[in-house]
């Protein structure tokens, strides 16, 4: 049988796909913090579901792979590809998900993790941008 937060997060994951945000909020906790894989943070959930209407294209899915859970019920940690479009621009992403539940068994964090930032869709201040790790790693090393 499935954990309550093994199924906590696979509701998760089938809301966002779903784009059904009402019943997404209703496995988050009210102080939500979503920390983005560029360090971006949305905290609540009136906030972060705001930022998923805002962001989330109408041609997107997961794909979970694997879902692990703390015995204690504390965290887990899913590894998902997405799929989205942007434009005429598809995408498919390898991230990995971390979630800590409040002790109601809501998820009160998620941190993401991306592992494809070279597939990176622009717009989120990103590998894109002047300033990010990628312009970064790609300068000229001081000699000075």
């Amino acid at each position: 049988m499935a954990s309550s937060t093994r199924q906590t997060v696979e509701r998760y994951f089938s809301s966002l796909t779903a784009r059904e945000w009402d019943h997404l909020g209703t496995v988050l906790s009210e102080r939500v913090l979503r920390v983005g894989p560029f360090g971006d943070q949305v905290s609540g959930r009136g906030e972060y579901l705001d930022f998923l209407r805002g962001t989330v294209p109408a041609d997107y899915r997961n794909d979970v792979a694997r879902i692990i859970d703390a015995a204690d019920g504390s965290s887990a940690f899913a590894r998902v590809t997405e799929h989205l479009r942007y434009g005429d621009q598809e995408f498919h992403l390898e991230e990995a998900y971390s979630f800590d539940f409040d002790e109601d068994g809501l998820i009160c964090r998620v941190e993401i993790y991306w592992q494809t930032p070279h597939a990176d869709p622009d717009g989120f201040g990103s590998a894109a941008s002047t300033d990010s790790y990628r312009s970064t790693a790609a300068a000229e090393p001081d000699t000075g």
